[in-house]
């Protein structure tokens, strides 16, 4: 039995090399050829070269989007055909569905997916394409035999013409043994018929020759064989044959036609589906399963978090008035122990607030001018006291290049600032952070923007880095008891500058420190700012640990 044994490629388009280390996590063990690709155009140039048994293509990409892409792979006969999952994390979730399967994608999947659920697509559709490869291998045995034959026909003509045509028939049938193979007439009388038959129909191969191929598929009775054989001949059909016992089952049917001495000869190969409309429409339940699941588990964080907001937000109110009034020494230390450890709940109630409306699509931009200078300054002040407490330098960079107004949402850009800055302060003990913003693309009507935080920390281990953006993960749980946190932190700067059209990623070493870079999209308003205060690019002390005054031009210690 002839089988394909070939390697098997599978193609991811993304580009962000961290999605696709994260698709080459879930995948890897699998001992699949996985090929990645950072861009649509790329995706193309490997599809020219090599064959590919299935494609997971990002939707949200720049210069060519994955629909795009996905339209011109199915613009092309060699690829037509092949499957493609696109994986988005957009929040546009109904339109996109629909663009999605428009243009030829089999399957979509929501950022963040479940990835038992994306290994087991990926090894249906494995399996679809191996059997696909030994079908081919089949048929390209068949059709060299086929040749060897008439060959040989030719040659025996005069003297063995029965002969030559009972070798053929013979032949065709042997060639497929996993299948229903059927020959009949050009009046569609049943020649032959493969053992195959019996399990797959219930027929006797006595009961079936010399009757009409009607009788095993309804819808190529009278001369509708012909039909399909000019027409689709040699593709594969999807019809539904009927069983000895008058049950249907769907099927693949492929319609070929040979000519032995001027005799028209069809030959017929039925493959049942049925397992696999089973396992396809297992897979599809477990997806909406899985996406009722996350959605009530959004709404049910998003709610109980409310709920617990409202009578904190009390809590600490009234905490503050008690303060205010005259209090003993130990009842000050119990108020205020209350107040930080509310402060410290209401935090973790927000991140998990944050992160159930960037799950449920229901967090929003908005466009209104501000300076980034300010709000990389009201960031800091946020962590001047502690810096100062722990003797940390806490330093900003400016591009001369920057617009002194842009357009956009300050707002969030300053929690994903916090977040980072905060982690910085946090994990780091001595040296300082510095944050540094260049001017990455500026165009007519929007610019990016690159921000960095540098730190001086304990850094973190290479093998912890697939963990950094995770919802609910820690690095280290050892260090989450020390410093606390809710591992929301990351999750929610990587959805927010997703949000802004940006991407971001991280660079470590263990006890030498981190530095996180980000991107965003802006609208430009106004003007550069006045180049006589940043045209030397310096770094910019924003707290000095050895003075207690604002701003500092000294140039600091350099970072390693």
């Amino acid at each position: 039995m002839i089988s394909y044994d070939g390697p098997i490629n599978i193609l991811l388009v993304d580009d962000h090399p961290d999605n696709l280390l994260t698709l080459e996590a879930v995948l890897g063990d699998l001992n699949y050829n996985l090929v990645k690709c950072l861009s649509g155009e790329e995706a193309l140039r490997c599809l020219l070269k090599d064959e590919f048994a299935v494609i997971l293509l990002d939707v949200q990409m720049p210069q060519m989007d994955g629909f795009e892409t996905a339209r011109l792979i199915k613009m092309r006969e060699k690829t037509r055909e092949t499957p493609i999952i696109f994986i988005s994390a957009t929040s546009k979730e109904s339109e996109h569905f629909f663009t999605g399967y428009e243009v030829g994608a089999i399957d979509y999947l929501l950022k963040p997916f479940v990835p038992q659920i994306l290994r087991t697509k990926i090894e249906g559709f494995v399996r679809m394409y191996a059997n696909n490869k030994t079908l081919q291998l089949q048929r390209e045995l068949l059709h060299q035999k086929t040749k060897e034959l008439e060959r040989m026909n030719r040659e025996l003509m005069r003297t063995a013409y029965q002969l030559n045509k009972t070798q053929v028939m013979a032949r065709v049938i042997q060639e497929t043994s996993i299948d229903t193979m059927v020959t009949f007439d050009e009046e569609g009388i049943i020649l032959a018929v493969n053992p195959a038959l019996t399990p797959m129909f219930g027929y006797l191969e006595s009961e079936i020759i010399g009757r009409s191929i009607a009788e095993l598929i309804p819808c190529l009775g009278g001369e509708n064989f012909k039909n399909v054989a000019a027409g689709e001949g040699g593709q594969r059909i999807e019809l539904s044959p009927i069983r000895k016992n008058g049950s249907r089952f769907p099927a693949e049917v492929q319609l070929g036609l040979a000519m032995v001495d001027e005799e028209c000869i069809y030959a017929c190969t039925i493959s049942d589906m049925t397992e696999r409309k089973r396992f396809e429409q297992e897979l599809m339940n477990a997806k909406d399963e899985a996406e009722i699941a996350a959605r009530a588990k959004t709404d049910f964080l998003a709610m109980v978090s409310h709920e617990i907001r409202t009578p904190m937000n009390g809590v600490l109110g009234m905490t503050g008035l008690i303060l205010e009034t005259e209090l003993d020494d130990e009842q000050r230390e119990y108020a205020d122990i209350i107040r930080k450890s509310g402060d410290a709940l209401l935090a973790v109630i927000n991140d998990i607030l944050d992160y159930a409306k960037i799950e449920s699509g229901r967090l929003e931009l908005e466009e209104i001018p501000f300076q980034i200078e300010m709000v990389v300054a009201e960031t800091f002040e946020l962590f001047t006291a502690k810096s100062k407490e722990l003797d940390l330098a806490l330093t900003c960079e400016f591009d001369p290049k920057l617009p002194a107004i842009v357009v956009g949402d300050g707002m969030k850009l300053r929690q994903v600032l916090i977040n980072l800055v905060g982690n910085a302060v946090k994990f780091t003990a001595q040296g300082g952070i510095h944050v540094a913003v260049h001017l990455l693309e500026k165009q007519e009507d929007a610019i990016t923007l690159e921000f960095a935080v540098e730190d001086t920390g304990v850094g973190i281990p290479e093998e912890k880095l697939p963990l950094l953006f995770q919802p609910f993960s820690q690095v280290d749980t050892s260090l989450t008891r020390r410093y606390g946190g809710t591992g929301l932190g990351l999750a929610i700067c990587k959805n927010l500058v997703e949000l802004m059209n940006g991407t971001i990623e991280v660079s470590t070493k263990v006890n030498v420190g981190t530095t996180f870079r980000f991107s965003v999209t802006m609208k430009p308003q106004g003007t550069p700012a006045d180049p006589d205060r940043r045209s030397t690019g310096k770094r910019i002390y924003l707290t000095d640990p050895s003075s207690s005054s604002g701003l500092s031009t000294e140039p600091p210690v350099a970072f390693t």
